[in-house]
Order: C-alpha cells, then structure tokens, then sequence
C-alpha cells in the first residue's frame, strides 16, 4: 500500500489533479469501444425487458417458465438501469477514484444480479428437465416457483457479499514516482492476498458446478425430444397401417390375432411412452401383421396402466396451443393417451414449437454463458498476475475492458432471442404495436 504522505512531496494538489486528468484522457479514448457496447445494450435492454415485462404480465398465462423468464427480465432491466451507468462513472474516473464505500456497493450488486441469472437459469434447465424426463413425478407448482426465485435471489445475495467486502480502493502507480492514482477495484490490503485468489477460486468453481448442470439438463432434454418425433413417426406409420387394416377386416373375421394384439399392444404402449422397463426392445410390427386387428380395441387396453388421471382429452387444436410454453405439456400429456394417434397430424404441426421453446431456452443459457467466459478468465489473470493487467495500454486496454464487461451481454440479448423464437411473445408485440408484416 502507497503513503499518500509521501506521494504527494513537493506535489500540489492541482498539479496531481491536472497529471491525473491526461492518464484519465488517455484511458477513457482507449474505452470508446466499450462506452459504445454500453450504449447499445441500454438502447435495446431498457425497452426489450420492460416489453417482456409487459407482456409477460398482462398477456400471458402464469406459468413456472414465464415466472423465470420475468425475474430474469427484472434483474437485466436493473441491470440496464444501474449497473451500466454505474460502470460508465467508474470508466471515467479510473484514476481519482475516492469513495470504497460506493465500490464495495456496486461490485456486491453487480455480483448479486449476475448470480441470481445464473440462478434461474439452471432452475429452468433443472425444471425442463423434470418435465420432459420425469413427466409422472411431482412437478413444482405457481407457489413453488415464485419460491424458488426467491431464494435464488436470497443465495445470490450471500454469495455477493464476500466479492463486495473485497472491493475498494486501489492504486495504481504512474511514471511519476510521486503521484499515484486510484481506481475501484479489489483494495489494496486485500490484493494479493488469499481472500482475493478463494474469491476467484469459488467464482470459476461457482461458474463451473452451474455449467455442468445446464449441459446434463439440456442434453437428456435433447434425447427425449429425439425420440419423441421417432415415436411420433412410429404413430404415423401405425395410423396409416390401421387404416389399411379396416379395409382388411372384413374379409379375415375368422383369423385369429390373440398373439399380434400382445404384440401391437406392446408396441402402442412403447410409442406412448409407456412400455415395461424389463422389455427395453420391442419388436416392430409389420403392415402384414396389422391386418384383422381391431386397433381401437388395442388402444384402449393402453388406458388401463394407471394413467387414467394424467390424460388429457384436450384436442390439439385448442387456443393455448399456440403458446410456445404451453405447448410442451399438452405434448406431454397426450403422448400417453390412447388417442393420441388421432392427434399425429395436429401435432406434427407444432412439435417445431416445442423444439424451439427448448431452443430458445438453451440459446439463452448459451448466450448468458459464453458471455460470463471472458469475464470470468480475465478475473482471474487479474488476481494472479495485477502487474500484467496494469500495463495494458492502447488497444490492448481497450480489448480487456471491452472483454471485462462481456457477461452484461444477456441483459440486451434475451429480448432479441423472445422475440425471434417465441412465436407468442412476437405475435403480441406485433399486435401492440400494429406492426403489418
């Protein structure tokens, strides 16, 4: 740490202000790239996530993914709203900085935001998860989501609280060995300390735990959608086959089909996702095999194992249907009703959507992510090596700050990827604002 009593010998305070005021010139030019990433993502977060506020609230069914999707919409437009000015005022007071308190404060809430997105977006994997993989288990309710968020906000808090602790005053030297500068960032009695190195040591752990959850979740979520348009396929094919054995039935009263009921009996039931553990291969039917069976007899029998209470008789056409987050469960629930073959054609025409809801909400994960890399890699130099960070100059300046702020990139993001891969969310807007396409 630096004695402000022996830097400023034989130094004034205004000529420590004026020679501070270059180096401030000179690091606020190598900052343009970053003012201009600032600015855009205030010009489209501020009024994206308000609109996604707005319509998620006033338009939309409440559901557990809707909740997330406005809490997330309220951390980044606080993000928006504070944290981006708040950095901008930091920016260009790089090296007069002289208030620990207000740093502390700020890094804490910039911590507290950025871990509670974190949050909820692993809450959302690990209940899409639950849902398509586990569709017969308890899933979480209105209550149990709003819950949730609360307690994701609640972690985030104590979580961002060492980081803020750590935050403060720190200087910089200058090539004139008598005045030093002062900037907010870890403060000087804790850089180079163990808090510091256990601080970024628990955030790439932290960024590491989550990552993985994310990529478990979305990937079994992956393999289920894959094989449920191999069982929608499967239910074409076995429609087109029933038909053809009604034309058949009348001339082959007399056969008997005890054994290719068993057989197609087995096979429906696989299709609807429902088949014995124990028999993990079923053998395929033939269109041969299919002739003189009574299909709607068959499928009957498939409503006798113990799901009578969790199907749905909804038709696929109904109005919430078109709602990308509904659109899972109605699939969901259908797939194991005896029925469901008469739904193929109405469901095939919007099981796109509900691969685009799993997509829009993994592109999010992705983006929030990828985005957080950068940051979280330059923490790190910065709490092994200061000495490097320090000498950044010119370009090389400009680049690790831009970089630095990459994990803000979501808060703009978000609204742009609702807006192009939910089809709802883009139909409503269009309609408040009386857009014509």
């Amino acid at each position: 740490m630096y004695n402000e009593t022996n830097v400023y010998k034989n130094i004034t305070s205004d000529e420590r202000r004026e020679y501070l005021s270059v180096l401030q010139q000179e690091s606020t030019i190598a900052f343009i790239p970053t003012f201009v990433y600032l600015g855009l993502l205030a010009i489209v977060g501020i009024p994206g996530n308000s609109l996604v506020i707005i319509v998620y609230l006033t338009k939309m069914t409440m559901k557990p993914l809707n909740i997330f999707i406005i809490s997330m919409a309220v951390i980044d437009l606080i993000t928006c709203l504070v944290i981006l000015p708040g950095i901008l005022y930091f920016l260009l007071h790089m090296w007069d900085f002289n208030d620990p308190p207000a740093c502390q404060f700020f890094f804490a809430l910039i911590t507290l935001l950025v871990m509670s997105s974190a949050l909820m977006l692993v809450s959302i994997a690990i209940i899409r998860y639950m849902k398509m993989c586990h569709p017969f288990r308890k899933q979480v309710t209105l209550r149990q989501t709003k819950l949730i968020c609360s307690l994701n906000v609640l972690m985030a808090t104590v979580f961002s609280i060492p980081h803020g602790i750590l935050q403060g005053k720190r200087s910089r030297k200058t090539q004139n060995p008598n005045i030093v500068g002062y900037s907010c960032k870890v403060d000087d009695s804790y850089s180079g300390t163990i808090w510091s190195t256990l601080n970024s040591a628990f955030l790439f752990l932290f960024f590491l735990v989550l990552s993985f959850i994310v990529t478990f979740c979305y990937v079994r979520i992956g393999c289920v959608i894959r094989r449920h348009g191999k069982n929608v396929n499967q239910i074409n094919d076995l429609s087109a086959a029933a038909k053809i054995s009604k034309n058949a039935e009348k001339q082959h009263k007399n056969v008997k089909v005890t054994d290719l009921k068993g057989r197609m009996h087995k096979q429906i039931c696989s299709t609807f996702g429902i088949e014995n553990e124990s028999e993990s291969v079923v053998k395929p039917v033939t269109i041969s095999d299919l002739i003189d069976i009574n299909t709607e007899t068959i499928s009957n029998n498939c409503i006798n194992t113990n799901f009578e209470n969790s199907i749905s008789t909804d038709r696929p056409d109904r109005e919430d249907i078109s709602d990308n987050i509904a659109l899972d469960d109605f699939i969901i629930e259908q797939r194991f009703s005896p029925s469901y073959a008469k739904h193929v054609p109405a469901l095939n025409k919007h099981r796109k959507q509900l691969n685009r809801t799993h997509l829009m909400m993994l592109t999010v994960t992705l983006v929030f992510f990828l985005g957080f890399l950068p940051f979280l890699g330059l923490n790190v130099l910065l709490a092994v090596s200061p000495e490097t960070v320090a000498s950044f100059k010119g370009w090389s300046l400009a680049m690790y700050q831009l970089f630095l702020e990459s994990y803000l990139v979501n808060c703009a993001a978000n609204p742009i990827i609702y807006g192009l891969m939910a089809k709802k969310f883009k139909d409503i807007c269009i309609q408040m604002f009386k857009i014509k396409l």
